[in-house]
């Protein structure tokens, strides 16, 4: 339904002709807006089947939502000045002496969003401007990025605060494509939920450290703005989500609003460290990553049958001498698969043999029962052996679940793309024996418990603790039972989901090791006021791949609805823009598609980015969504502008972070860029969207299709010597496309020839 006319338009000065109501309305949302002794209170209603709900009302201190807070706090008085409606959106106006307030609510489409921007002429000092909503909904499902509830803009990698109760939800979505570096540097934005008052807040609020990366209001801080000042966000208002899934609205928003960005993603895959200073396009890394520094800062390890182990050396435990880890932060394994793949498409024998070392070390790490030792240490001849990288720092004895299972995992990778023929058998061996393992200590819940003491026992309480690791072992077993379709390995799996189905994804207990023993410690404690469990994104992202095999091998689509829906829980943690105010910053777009790690740490383009890159890339082959698609690839690309170090801005302010691990850096990040190379290639166009993206240094932009015609823009900011290959997804079998690019005809091509690829040349530069 169209929005219809509610008020003629007024004009400013006519004050005494300022209505007592006026409507905006829409097919799923109604904005309702009385004056009432020159009090103006908007209200939010959504339609409830052939009903309307209120779902949210203003609850400003000033006026409207609207609160004007002056240096000290005090709250300035506001007048209502106009108000008016007309087509989709609503105008209200307010006044305190000099300040001007101008709050401007457009529909946008059928809903369920309301973009709402508050623009303030006000020149004199300010402690704080910001909107404020009363939500009567009971927080049974709420959503803030960082545990307390105040999150500035350090923590909008994907911004949302939300409550949410069987099909009702309000939530906020700042715009970020409206702050500024000059505002942010000037006052922080800010997003506040307290889920038990029902407030949800939205605005320019001062901020300041509380703990590492927590932060809270400053109260003694004031700014100005010389210049008009906009508060842009999105409300969301429905009463027809799906019960504990209207997150996944503001996931979908959040990419709508990064299309600026991904159109000129690609200066951001140069490299920001001296020794990458002429890394751009992938080759440049392969040469500066594989060839130079992995067999540069190889560390050979000496096993027990007279074979060479190794790997690209970390330095952790036992620094300063150097150990190889197969951890689930930094393992060797998963990268030497990355430079295996390279080196045997470019047949680099020296490469590969290295590569091998890491399988080899991996299939004589020393244990038992089937368990085995994850850190390799050698000196003087000799090896010393310890658990895992399970605690901040490194666990010495005993046996960590999720290390093995991650090394095992990625032993069967490397058994399947046939990388290492010569140990298939090993590894599968190595593989069932630690999944026997594991069975055997399965709980009757279904939970697959982590923590082993040294003679093979269950460490009970610290496997509860760090319960979400189930994720990562389930999906060990799942690559296992695809491996040797042994039926025990895929019911201990499905059991394994089960029991995340309960008692994991219900209430979001993402609690993992680092959730409790990385550089932000606590607690297994409830946050009261955004009603949330400490939460970690290690083990989710392994949790939606898992969920997907459980639906390969067992062919229910269950699974992959709940592998889904996990995945979009697992975007509100990947950045969605880049912040301006960060230091160092080389572009507009740099830090676009990493991601963060938990509620109570900031840091922008964590290593682990790689890993989900790969995860939304496996969810793009299955379903063709293009957001997975383009999310994927800016995952994946998000590292090269970090590496080496191991993320941004580690406080959610600041500079690049330091280097922890070549593998949790440059090399797990080039890793991700291998597996998926031969399936990408230059550029991805996705054909039943009309959606296309650059992937190796390339803005693929104005993608379209008419009918058997497709055409789109192609650039570089990087100097090529080859044409860049495109490939084209999912385009019906037996058509012939038309491929215009940059405004030239390439010809017509069929289906199955623009699966594979065609060179697409570059306009001269």
């Amino acid at each position: 339904m169209t929005p219809r006319l509610a008020v003629a338009l007024l004009p400013v000065w006519a004050l005494c002709q300022v209505p007592q109501r006026v409507e905006l309305n829409g097919a799923r949302i109604r904005v309702e807006v009385s004056v009432t002794a020159g009090r103006l209170l908007e209200r939010y209603l959504a339609r409830d089947g052939a009903s309307w709900v209120e779902i949210a009302a203003s609850a400003g201190r000033g006026a409207g939502p609207v609160t004007l807070q002056a240096p000290g706090g005090a709250v300035i008085p506001l007048s209502v000045t106009a108000l008016s409606s007309g087509g989709n959106t609503l105008v209200e106006e307010f006044s305190a002496g000099p300040a001007r307030i101008r709050r401007t609510l457009t529909l946008q489409d059928n809903g369920p969003w309301v973009h709402a921007v508050t623009r303030l002429e006000h020149s004199a000092p300010l402690h704080a401007f910001a909107d404020q909503f009363h939500t009567a909904i009971p927080p049974a499902w709420t959503f803030s990025p960082s545990v307390g509830g105040f999150n500035p803009d350090a923590f909008y990698k994907a911004p949302l605060i939300l409550v949410q109760s069987e099909r009702r939800a309000f939530g906020i979505v700042p715009n970020t494509n409206a702050l500024s570096r000059e505002i942010l540097q000037r006052c922080n934005h800010a997003i506040d939920l307290d889920a038990p008052a029902g407030m949800l807040t939205a605005g320019f609020i001062p901020a300041r450290l509380a703990y590492h990366s927590v932060y809270r209001e400053d109260l003694d801080r004031e700014w100005n703005a010389p210049h008009a000042v906009e508060n842009s966000y999105f409300l969301y208002v429905t009463a027809d989500a799906a019960p504990h899934e209207a997150f996944r609205d503001a996931v979908r928003l959040h990419w709508r609003l990064a299309q600026p960005e991904l159109a000129i993603a690609a200066a951001a895959q140069a490299g920001t460290a001296p020794e990458y200073q002429s890394s751009h396009l992938f080759d440049e890394w392969r040469r500066a990553v594989w060839d130079r520094e992995s067999p540069q800062n190889w560390l050979s390890v000496p096993l027990p049958s007279g074979a060479a182990g190794g790997a690209v050396r970390t330095i952790r435990w036992g620094a300063p001498a150097p150990a190889v880890y197969l951890s689930a932060w930094f393992n060797s394994l998963r990268t030497a698969y990355g430079m295996a793949l390279y080196a045997r498409r470019n047949n680099k024998p020296e490469l590969l043999r290295l590569a091998r070392q890491t399988v080899r070390l991996a299939l004589e790490a020393p244990g038992k029962d089937g368990a085995f030792q994850c850190i390799a240490l050698p000196a003087n001849g000799t090896v010393r052996w310890a658990a895992g990288d399970g605690a901040g720092t490194s666990v010495a004895t005993g046996f960590l679940g999720f290390d093995m299972s991650w090394t095992a995992y990625w032993l069967l990778r490397w058994r399947e793309a046939a990388l290492s023929p010569e140990d298939s058998p090993a590894i599968l061996e190595r593989a069932s024996r630690l999944a026997d393992f594991f069975l055997a200590r399965q709980f009757p819940n279904g939970m697959l418990p982590t923590r082993f003491a040294a003679d093979g026992s269950v460490q009970r309480d610290l496997s509860t603790t760090v319960k979400a690791e189930t994720a990562s072992v389930a999906l060990f077993l799942l690559t296992l039972h695809k491996a040797s379709a042994q039926p025990a390995y895929l019911q201990a799996a499905l059991k394994a989901l089960a029991f995340l189905d309960k008692e994991v994804a219900a209430d979001r207990q993402w609690y993992d090791f680092e959730t409790f023993w990385s550089c932000s410690p606590r607690f297994i404690s409830f946050d009261t006021r955004t009603r949330q469990w400490p939460a970690n994104n290690l083990a989710l992202i392994h949790a939606p791949l898992a969920y997907l095999l459980a639906s390969d091998r067992t062919l229910d689509r269950s699974y992959l609805q709940k592998g889904r829906r996990l995945l979009d829980y697992l975007l509100l943690y990947q950045q969605s823009w880049t912040n301006p105010v960060l230091e160092g910053l080389t572009g507009p777009a740099m830090l676009l598609g990493g991601f963060t790690t938990q509620n109570s740490d900031a840091e922008w383009s964590d290593a682990r980015q790689s890993l989900a890159g790969n995860v939304l890339l496996a969810y793009y082959r299955k379903l063709g969504d293009p957001d997975y698609l383009e999310r994927g690839v800016q995952a994946l690309r998000a590292q090269f502008p970090v590496s080496p170090s191991e993320n941004w801005a580690h406080r959610g302010y600041g500079p690049k972070a330091g280097v922890s691990s070549f593998h949790w850096g440059a090399g797990s990040g080039m890793a991700g860029i291998e597996i998926e190379a031969d399936f990408l290639k230059d550029a991805a166009f996705d054909v039943p969207s009309g959606r296309g993206v650059g992937v190796n240094g390339l803005n693929l932009t104005h993608a379209r299709v008419a009918g058997p015609r497709i055409s789109f823009q192609l650039e570089s900011p990087f100097t090529w010597t080859r044409d860049p290959i495109v490939v084209f997804k999912n385009a019906p079998p037996d058509k012939t496309f038309e491929i215009v690019v940059n405004g030239r005809s390439l010809g017509s091509q069929p289906s199955k020839v623009l699966e594979n690829g065609i060179p697409v040349p570059l306009p001269s530069r």
